[in-house]
């Protein structure tokens, strides 16, 4: 007699046959056909307790593997939605998810090699040494996930592969897209060894979403609560990975959230949960397929390997350098036309001041400003006793044609003795 298989959930969504770059995709229902996507043990499921609501967790699984949103059906034809509350079957069941035209057009699935892409380059850049002083400094210099020291983290890429068109955005205005991978909002202070399980193993899964809120994670805490959960994929240890004999990821377990606009977006964090669901629970077919399909739409100039990123990163570096040069260059060089050539006679002229000391040129200022004012009285005098004498004994100024006094200027003060 054959064993009897465990009984698991498949779980199956519609993919299209072809996809263009930078193209909508077509919704006609030629283009599009069923796909075996995830593969879920009962067994599993009931040991990891990834949610008390496992249809809702399983809505948002498929939804972030998929890239589009959606409803569970149990049918391949109709939109009959399942109960999202209710528990787990005790045999094998097949899902089908639904999803509408629209997000069809916006849909963009998980990289089957998001897993590959999350080691971070050991080549020392001003950037990446920037990248992790900038990622610290957001997080208070300590893993925000079991507040470990600043020794025993990483500044931790969730995405080591720059995607940035709005088609893999979530926002219509665009705010979640991350055009650059050294952004601090692409990056987590992680304590080392988890950073080497994520996206693999482990995973934080981002609530309130499309399919969960925060209480379908944990029923004590309000709905609308934004929360990061840590889940650990792995059923064979429930204490996962010690240093200095201290617990570093408790499954299940809340991350510190910062609320600085710097905090990654939601759909990283979307992103690299479902490359652990893809890795544990994915069919080959699904990889197989979106490996074939998407493969010009995730990299429309090639997979950029380790070694590419850390040439690209030095290369922009220098050329970031030069630019910088340059710009120096030509204000200094605005400032000498802004300034004009400088006159020989004011230089001479201010040679005597350049060495007094600072604390002694005010008095030296002063005393300059004294003897001129006292040379412009005795030359304003002296011009007083000139005209004295050239006025008759009389006191008459005589005719126009045999005297013409010269008159005053406002700036003769006449000081008389």
């Amino acid at each position: 007699m054959a064993a009897t298989a465990p009984p698991e959930i498949q779980v199956y969504a519609s993919f299209p046959r072809a996809v263009a770059l930078d193209a909508d995709l077509n919704v006609d229902p030629s283009n599009w056909r069923w796909v075996l996507c995830l593969t879920l043990p009962l067994e599993t499921l009931n040991a990891l307790q990834l949610s008390p609501k496992p249809y809702k967790w399983i809505r948002y699984a498929i939804g972030v593997v998929v890239g589009a949103q959606g409803d569970l059906s149990s049918s391949p034809d109709l939109p009959n939605v399942v109960d999202y509350d209710a528990g787990l079957p005790a045999e094998s069941t097949v899902l089908y998810y639904h999803t509408s035209d629209e997000e069809r057009r916006r849909m963009f699935p998980a990289d089957p090699n998001t897993g590959h892409t999350l080691i971070t380059s050991s080549v020392a850049t001003t950037r990446r040494a920037r990248f992790r002083d900038d990622v610290a400094e957001r997080d208070g210099w300590e893993c925000v996930l079991s507040e470990m020291e600043e020794t025993d983290c990483d500044a931790v890429h969730l995405l080591a592969h720059s995607k940035g068109d709005a088609r893999r955005s979530r926002d219509p205005t665009g705010g979640d897209i991350v055009q650059d991978i050294d952004s601090v909002r692409n990056g987590l202070f992680l304590n080392k060894l988890t950073h080497g399980a994520l996206g693999k193993n482990v995973a934080f899964l981002r609530t309130p979403n499309f399919a969960m809120n925060t209480s379908d994670i944990d029923p004590t805490a309000p709905p609308a609560e934004p929360r990061c959960t840590a889940h650990l994929f792995r059923t064979d240890k429930r204490s996962f990975f010690r240093i200095h004999g201290r617990e570093t990821l408790p499954s299940g377990s809340p991350l510190r959230i910062s609320n600085s606009p710097e905090w990654p977006p939601a759909i990283l964090f979307d992103a690299v949960y479902a490359g652990a669901v893809l890795h544990h629970f994915g069919s080959q077919t699904l990889k197989d397929e979106v490996a074939a399909t998407w493969k010009d739409t995730f990299y429309p100039g090639g997979v950029m390997t380790a070694a590419d990123a850390a040439h690209k990163v030095i290369t922009d570096e220098r050329a970031a350098a030069a630019k910088r040069s340059q710009n120096q260059a030509e204000e200094r060089e605005a400032r000498r036309e802004g300034r004009g050539a400088f006159d020989t006679m004011d230089m001479l002229m201010a040679l005597p001041y350049v060495l007094v000391p600072p604390n002694e040129l005010q008095a030296v200022m002063r005393e300059a400003k004294e003897k001129a004012k006292a040379k412009e009285q005795k030359r304003v005098q002296e011009k007083v006793k000139t005209w004295r004498k050239e006025v008759p004994a009389d006191g008459s100024i005589g005719s126009k044609q045999t005297y013409k006094a010269r008159a005053l200027t406002p700036s003769d003060t006449i000081n008389l003795p």
